[in-house]
């Protein structure tokens, strides 16, 4: 079964073997979007084929309320690094959550990610629980990564970006909202800090690798 035609599937409240299911949605060639939320999911390596690779083509993920445990999350984010499409991951509701072993790891691995944008670790059944330790960890190499900072990835598949078209990225990221990057929504003073500190460091990266702006 090779399906090239389904974007989006969705599995969730099912104590059947996840891990069975996950191997078949890897066939499908064309899936962007995976809701799992709330099975009994643990581990995540049957979904490597829509995750890494060439052929990787999942965009966003989520795995709130599962079985994730602290081992499985650490073998999972040192993978984060090769995971080039994924944009959007929900991660409330895992017993690694409660722990904080893996933020060291964690920590590294999504400075190494240049893709994803914006990780959840809150539903609406949380609101008592303190994410601002783990927001703090990602909140920066989110944000970048939503303002652009692919745009300075250069590898033997990549050209350097067009010097005409800096001016178009600096100006995206002065206009978009990080909240979702950042957990921070509803606080309005943040979000300019949040702009002004992206756009800087893009100048700042494009200066030090004797881009355009030195010239």
């Amino acid at each position: 079964m090779k399906n090239t035609s389904v974007k989006e599937v969705e599995l969730r409240y099912t104590t059947l073997d996840c891990s069975r299911f996950m191997e078949t949605f890897c066939r499908f060639k064309s899936i962007e979007v995976l809701n799992l939320a709330n099975n009994c999911i643990s581990v995540l390596s049957p979904l490597d084929p829509l995750l890494i690779g060439g052929s990787a083509t999942l965009r966003s993920l989520n795995l709130t309320n599962n079985d994730i445990s602290e081992e499985n999350a650490i073998e999972f984010f040192q993978k984060l690094s090769q995971m080039k499409r994924l944009r959007h991951m929900g991660l409330a509701g895992n017993p690694f959550l409660e722990s904080e072993s893996w933020m060291d790891v964690f920590s590294n691995a999504v400075w190494r990610n240049k893709s994803l944008e914006c990780i959840s670790w809150r539903d609406g059944h949380q609101d008592r629980q303190d994410f601002s330790a783990i927001a703090a960890i990602a909140n920066v190499p989110l944000s970048l990564n939503r303002g652009g900072r692919r745009a300075l990835e250069i590898d033997e598949s990549s050209k350097p970006l067009a010097a005409c078209l800096w001016s178009h990225v600096l100006g995206r990221a002065a206009t978009l909202s990080y909240y979702d990057a950042a957990e921070l929504r509803g606080h309005d003073p943040l979000l300019d800090s949040t702009r002004a500190d992206v756009v800087f460091w893009l100048l700042k990266e494009k200066m030090a690798g004797n881009g355009l702006l030195e010239r």
